[in-house]
């Protein structure tokens, strides 16, 4: 798979998955194959429609314009055709969308008379990307934040045991395969409680989050299952589970993150879950997420969440309290805003820094071990299951003091996927790090700590 950062070639990935995985789902059927899985299942990265995908999500990524694909000749090959039907899928949709909101289909007749008797001879399902891609740019793009109204909302009493164990799992939201068995590793350790730090790929469509998070979720962890758009009455069953906002969740507007969370029995994007010796306090990074590799600002916490969280901290009567969010303070290996440091979100939570026994992360699809920097024992845990190549990963600041860990490859070159688990009991909590061996379909705790 391949991730990019700018919302609309997100969104374009997802048109094109959700068609693409439609179209298999109908052939599937047709063959008597994949019945009453529940779940439409990812397409390949191979698939040319996907493929093509990437190749125009990728020129959005990069600021460069949609190139001018001329129609195909009668002699020209099948990847000729489909670059032309791809970026021509794009530009007619793009044109659809601009007229929309201006009132003016200038632009779009233009390109009507330039493309429709070629686009005609496309795959009918380029046209249903087009609708898919259309619909997703002009729906309502206001997240559905929810604040609380009082310092007592949104802490979450009863579903943290005096002694538990806690699976932290980032940046999971795939729905491949490698995804679904590292989850099933999680799950054969019984946990009490699991938490996923964020993001569900490539955009947080409906498809997407019932299809790649929800289906797999509730199948393999045994959670209850509820209908779509309905929300979780029993939470007594374990394990209870959790899932924070990442910068994915909400690039098409966040409603389908919102409606998951109330089927998991979860009453806002930020919460409290305490029991008597420890909280985990987890924020939403995700509502004001921007491209820190770009122009704009990293992303930051609304005030009123702000002043929550310190209620919740200077008020923690004698817990040790664990942060949670999809984004990083810090980074060894990527700038934030042109710094190691967000330094606005650091500017928002400073005060109560010291007083955190330790911080929680993903958003980078990598494991590292932190020293302590800033006050804070951070541990970024986003190696969940987005496939990273060794040469997406350049050398580590050496200003930024981090643990000589290393995650191992697998057969095809990419590092291991995994998690952690919080072993507590009383004041205490064992953390034990995981990579998933999905070839050997084994595990190996690579480290281990004391909080």
């Amino acid at each position: 798979m391949k991730q990019f950062r700018t919302v609309n070639a997100s969104l374009w990935q997802s048109a094109v998955d959700e068609v693409v995985a439609r179209k298999n789902a109908g052939a599937s059927a047709a063959a008597g194959l994949d019945a009453g899985t529940g779940a439409v299942t990812r397409p390949d990265q191979s698939d040319p429609f996907i493929v093509h995908a990437n190749e125009l999500a990728q020129a959005m990524d990069e600021e460069k314009p949609v190139p001018d694909v001329p129609p195909p000749s009668p002699a020209a090959g099948i990847t000729d055709t489909l670059r032309f039907c791809s970026a021509a899928a794009f530009k007619l949709a793009e044109a659809g969308v601009k007229a929309f909101f201006t009132h003016d289909d200038t632009e779009l007749n233009l390109l009507k008379a330039q493309l429709d008797t070629p686009f005609a001879q496309c795959d009918r399902h380029w046209a249903q990307v087009l609708e898919v891609y259309a619909a997703s740019r002009i729906a309502d793009k206001t997240i559905p934040y929810r604040r609380h109204q009082k310092l007592e909302d949104f802490i979450i009493a009863g579903r943290l045991p005096a002694k538990a164990t806690v699976a932290l799992i980032g940046d999971w939201g795939t729905g491949q395969d490698g995804a679904k068995r590292l989850l099933a590793k999680v799950a054969a350790r019984n946990p009490d409680v699991v938490i996923h730090l964020g993001d569900v790929y490539y955009s947080g469509t409906p498809n997407e989050v019932q299809n790649y998070f929800y289906a797999i979720w509730q199948k393999v962890l045994g959670i209850p299952k509820v209908a779509w758009g309905t929300k979780l009455t029993d939470t007594t069953k374990k394990p209870a589970t959790f899932h924070l906002t990442g910068n994915h969740d909400m690039y098409a507007g966040g409603q389908p993150y919102y409606t998951v969370i109330d089927m998991l029995g979860q009453p806002a994007s930020y919460f409290c879950l305490r029991n008597e010796s420890w909280q985990f306090l987890a924020m939403d990074t995700g509502l004001h997420d921007s491209n820190p590799t770009k122009e704009g600002e990293p992303t930051w916490l609304e005030d009123s969440e702000v002043l929550w969280l310190k209620d919740k901290v200077s008020n923690a009567g004698g817990r040790k309290t664990i942060l949670l969010s999809h984004h990083q303070l810090f980074s060894a290996y990527e700038d934030i805003g042109k710094t190691p440091v967000n330094r606005k979100l650091l500017s928002q939570l400073q005060d109560i820094l010291p007083k955190i026994t330790a911080w929680f992360w993903g958003h980078e699809h990598n494991l590292v071990i932190y020293g302590k920097y800033l006050s804070v024992l951070g541990r970024c845990i986003g190696h969940g299951a987005f496939p990273v190549s060794p040469d997406e990963i350049k050398a580590p600041n050496p200003d930024i003091p981090i643990q000589p860990i290393a995650l191992a490859k697998d057969k095809q070159g990419f590092f291991e996927h995994g998690y952690a688990t919080m072993e507590i009991g009383g004041a205490n909590a064992t953390v034990t790090y995981y990579q998933y061996d999905a070839d050997a379909d084994a595990e190996t705790a690579v480290f281990t700590e004391t909080l």
